[in-house]
């Protein structure tokens, strides 16, 4: 187990310790302060700030038409020791998923494809890079940690869904799948309530079941971190390739998002809940198996389908 848990702890990658003003939010704030050089410079960054991480000193300077001078003025004026860095925080704000970051020039359309899919027509490389994401996800997971997680499940007094933006739907789907064989699957928190107001009847009886993915807002991250304070089990889907702010739980479950498209792709998160929920079933027996038939007993009583 403990090695397991290791394992997983590797796998979920380092943890954000500060969240540092992005380089567009940097911009902004001192656009007023900048010589006409320097907005010239700026104005050719914020339409794609993403780009800045591919070039050089010298490139941004002649797609600007300004001085490697200006380059250097402009990424201290904005607080960084140098082009590297500023290169960095644009590489940065591509890996948090930000669809700004992650546009190709002039177009919001989808991102440039990889070498691997070049000359595939759009649709197909698509489909292509959703299979990736999958494979690549399933070759992360451990099937004994994904075992102990659906037991964890089925054991709980109550379990509680929780995610925000696009996690929110993903905590929506594992809701909806775990309902249809125990009860005592509830939303944290539900409409109109504070989390506070939910999280302080929570004990080691219940389990979290967090969807974290990418671009996580300070709130998710704070019940992260509030949950292992309190003891409470968790399990946690997140993606592959962003920073953890938080410590991760031993049961933590990353998953491909990258995709195309300047906006990321859910559907290997989706297997994974999915991956979970057909393990819950046969461990719910026959009282799972008696709820399925109550409720598909009312759906016929209740004219619902």
């Amino acid at each position: 187990m403990k090695q397991a848990e290791k394992q997983l702890r590797k796998q979920a990658g380092p943890v954000m310790e500060t969240a540092d003003p992005s380089l567009t939010a940097r911009i902004r704030d001192r656009y007023g302060d900048l010589t006409p050089m320097e907005r010239q410079l700026a104005d050719v960054i914020l339409a794609c700030p993403g780009e800045l991480s591919g070039y050089s000193a010298t490139e941004l300077a002649g797609r600007a038409g300004v001085s490697k001078m200006t380059v250097s003025r402009l990424v201290r004026r904005l607080g960084y020791a140098g082009f590297e860095e500023a290169r960095l925080a644009a590489r940065r704000g591509g890996d948090w998923g930000s669809p700004l970051f992650l546009l190709p020039p002039g177009v919001a359309g989808p991102a440039q494809a990889p070498a691997p899919d070049a000359g595939l027509p759009p649709l197909e490389a698509h489909f292509r890079r959703s299979a990736e994401a999958l494979a690549a996800t399933a070759r992360q997971i451990d099937p004994a940690l994904l075992a102990q997680a659906a037991r964890a499940l089925a054991g709980a007094r109550r379990i509680w869904v929780c995610g925000a933006r696009n996690s929110a739907f993903l905590a929506g789907y594992a809701r909806w799948q775990f309902i249809q064989v125990r009860g005592e699957v509830h939303q944290l928190a539900a409409s109109g309530e504070t989390m506070a107001e939910t999280l302080a009847d929570l004990g080691t009886g219940d389990l979290l079941f967090l969807v974290g993915i990418r671009r996580r807002p300070p709130a998710i991250v704070r019940l992260l971190r509030t949950a292992g304070e309190r003891g409470i089990p968790t399990i946690l889907i997140a993606d592959s390739h962003s920073a953890l702010e938080a410590p991760p739980p031993p049961l933590t479950f990353r998953c491909e998002t990258r995709s195309l498209a300047a906006l990321d792709s859910h559907v290997a998160a989706l297997a994974v809940i999915h991956a979970l929920a057909a393990e819950l079933i046969p461990l719910t027996g026959e009282p799972g198996r008696a709820r399925i038939r109550a409720i598909e007993d009312l759906h016929d009583q209740l004219e619902e389908l």
